[in-house]
């Protein structure tokens, strides 16, 4: 496997592979994917990574939850048939993705994910460590205040 291009943007998101081992086809049991995103915590710069046969599937990404419960596949915001696709989580909200082949998507190929914002105070926070925030704290709680 080709490992996905070098980030140009928001060095700090994950990559996710869509699936994990089962990547993306037809599940044994329905709600796999829907239990798969619900186990993680997408966030606004982190990456999903769909594996498949592009022989056999494909992603579209559609608009809204009712084309997503009903596989309605007629009016796709994009469509992904490469095989190896890395689709990117710019901004928050709830993104819908299904497969455009036939019973494929009824029987669960279909993700939805719900990306959060990247909070600056995340971003900060994350850069100091546990330690690195008492001392910060220590710091800045008991800095000497200048007598008048």
């Amino acid at each position: 496997m080709i490992p996905p291009p070098p980030r140009k943007i928001l060095p700090f998101g994950k990559d996710y592979k869509v699936g994990d081992s089962n990547e993306w086809r037809v599940p044994e049991e329905s709600d796999f994917y829907s239990k798969w995103s619900e186990e993680k915590q997408f966030h606004v710069g982190d990456n999903l990574l769909f594996y498949y046969n592009d022989q056999v599937d494909d992603v579209l990404e559609i608009n809204s939850d009712l084309e997503f419960r009903f596989c309605d596949t007629t009016s796709p915001v994009a469509v992904h048939n490469g095989g190896q696709d890395l689709i990117r989580l710019t901004k928050p909200g709830i993104r819908y993705f299904i497969t455009s082949k036939i019973g494929h998507c009824e029987a669960g190929l279909k993700l939805r994910v719900v990306v959060r914002p990247l909070s600056t105070s995340v971003a900060k926070k994350t850069q100091l460590s546990p330690f690195g925030r008492l001392i910060k704290w220590l710091h800045d709680s008991f800095r000497p205040h200048p007598h008048h």
